[in-house]
């Protein structure tokens, strides 16, 4: 989720997106007319409703679990206005549109994902193929491989199967947001750095973990001739170390391609007085349902902000 929602927040410095089963950008705060509605209490995760009356709210994953209420025609308003036109009335808000419109992006989503029904990702890609100039050329989507929810490698097997299926998601990803990208590498534990998040952290209860981690190929070093033209893949799932999942397979396409691999990590202690249903954030997670801010997709919400300040430090943009 966040992947995509951080593409579309920060378009000016992110040219891609890979989006491994997601819900459309600020779908989860946002009431549609078919919506149904509950009594918003200290146990619903989404303490934060854009069109609900006072005291009620969203059913939890309603983006997820009933995708044909989401109006997706409405969708590409909210990052188009909401921070103001002519002028800009909200500073730290949603980079400009334009930047989307040549960039390109990976959508997956297995056929038996019980977490994202059928139809959840089909809003994502709705959603872009009304902000990419050629959205038949510039967006892939890959929704016919009976894998359950989950972000495949070359082991992973298909669901109810105990053998590899051999589907490589990183690199059908990488290859399509990078169309020169070929082949991975090997993966170096020497090229793991941890670096210290509190630099870059304004708040201390909202789930920044003390250190994320960093993945810089041979040729990407310091001194390196390479190193000038090396791309960049920021990985955006909770993290509290570097080398689980699939972020060995990513790093081995960033060894062979020069793609520095960036993790800035939550995970960490989450202020539950003041938030006390951030659940997910709880749990580890970027908050992709505003159980932090209202306005979660804003530059200035508390996890985009401290993801943003990580890219910026290490691009220096």
């Amino acid at each position: 989720d966040f992947a995509h929602q951080f593409h579309i927040t920060y378009s000016s410095m992110v040219s891609g997106a890979c989006v491994f089963a997601g819900q459309p950008y600020r779908c989860a705060t946002t009431r549609f007319p078919g919506d149904q509605l509950v009594a918003k209490t200290h146990e619903t995760s989404v303490p934060n409703c854009d069109g609900c009356p006072e005291n009620e709210t969203l059913i939890y994953d309603h983006c997820k679990n009933h995708p044909q209420w989401v109006d997706v025609g409405k969708l590409p308003d909210f990052p188009r206005r909401a921070c103001g036109q002519n002028p800009i009335k909200y500073t730290e808000c949603i980079d400009d549109v334009k930047h989307l419109f040549d960039d390109r992006v990976y959508l997956f989503r297995g056929t038996h994902d019980r977490c994202y029904l059928n139809g959840a990702v089909a809003n994502v890609q709705a959603l872009y193929g009304q902000m990419l100039t050629s959205p038949a050329d510039q967006m892939k989507f890959v929704n016919n491989l009976p894998f359950p929810h989950t972000l495949p490698t070359n082991s992973t097997p298909f669901f109810n199967h105990s053998e590899p299926a051999w589907f490589d998601g990183p690199g059908e990803c990488l290859r399509w947001v990078y169309p020169d990208i070929k082949y991975a590498g090997t993966y170096k534990e020497e090229n793991v750095y941890a670096f210290n998040q509190s630099l870059y952290m304004d708040d201390p209860g909202v789930g920044v973990n003390e250190k994320g981690f960093i993945y810089i190929p041979d040729m990407c070093k310091p001194g390196k001739a390479a190193a000038e033209g090396c791309k960049m893949l920021m990985l955006t799932n909770g993290c509290h170390d570097f080398g689980g999942g699939d972020d060995k397979d990513f790093s081995r396409y960033g060894e062979a391609n020069g793609i520095v691999i960036l993790k800035a990590c939550v995970g960490g202690y989450v202020d539950k007085d003041r938030f006390p249903q951030a659940h997910e954030v709880q749990r580890g997670l970027l908050d992709v349902y505003g159980q932090l801010d209202t306005n979660y997709v804003f530059q200035s919400a508390p996890h985009m902000k401290f993801v943003g300040k990580v890219l910026r430090a290490v691009t220096g943009w």
